[in-house]
């Protein structure tokens, strides 16, 4: 089979690629704070003909546009997440970048996991604008807008030992509904958040699979 099944809905292998393509540039418009745009202007932005972008979004619940008339992005990435079933969690934030959150930017097992680290954050002034593996660090201040715009649902947690806790309340709070845990600082999990503690990087990969399997 080409496709993906999804609800018993079965994405053509196509659809799904461009579906990929897709998610990039409907992220970055919503960071930028722009809340619509049309088929046409994906079309344009991505080099793909407008017929085959209104047929893959064809595919979302109630779909019924022109390719010139204005669409929500929020409602674009809702759809391309639910149809494809992963629901972002191949993509996470990256709070405290001591020595152990540098380590994890730079890491090559856990680009081998297919989770990719996005955005990074600190509550030092220091290291806030700073670029590292090409990832800009950003203030706490930003975290809660960065999140609910980028639509992450995944954070990991690199802070000192002392400041975990707070962290993952903070990230709770901005929408953050799986912790990935990488302090000595065992976090339990609480309500409407999932939790993994990681101990040893001999273990990311692994771990990284009990997440999606709970999920």
């Amino acid at each position: 089979m080409t496709g993906k099944e999804n609800d018993h809905h079965v994405l053509p292998g196509e659809t799904i690629k461009r579906f990929r393509l897709y998610q990039p540039l409907l992220r970055l418009w919503m960071y930028k704070e722009k809340r619509n745009l049309t088929v046409s202007l994906i079309s344009e932005f991505l080099g793909i003909p407008v017929q085959f972008v209104l047929e893959d979004f064809s595919h979302c619940p109630d779909w019924n546009r022109s390719e010139d008339e204005l669409v929500e992005v929020s409602s674009l990435i809702d759809c391309i997440d639910k149809l494809l079933g992963e629901k972002e969690f191949k993509e996470a934030l990256l709070v405290g970048i001591g020595k152990l959150g540098i380590s994890l930017l730079k890491n090559e097992t856990i680009a081998g996991s297919g989770i990719k680290i996005v955005a990074a954050f600190d509550i030092d002034p220091e290291k806030v604008g700073k670029i590292i593996s090409g990832i800009k660090v950003l203030s706490m201040e930003k975290l809660e807008s960065y999140v609910r715009q980028m639509h992450l649902k995944m954070a990991m947690i690199a802070t000192t030992p002392e400041n975990a806790m707070e962290a993952v309340e903070q990230v709770k709070q901005a929408g953050i509904s799986v912790v990935w845990n990488f302090t000595p600082t065992i976090i339990p999990e609480k309500e409407g958040i999932l939790v993994q503690n990681t101990t040893s990087s001999m273990d990311l990969v692994n771990d990284y699979k009990k997440i999606i399997t709970r999920i």
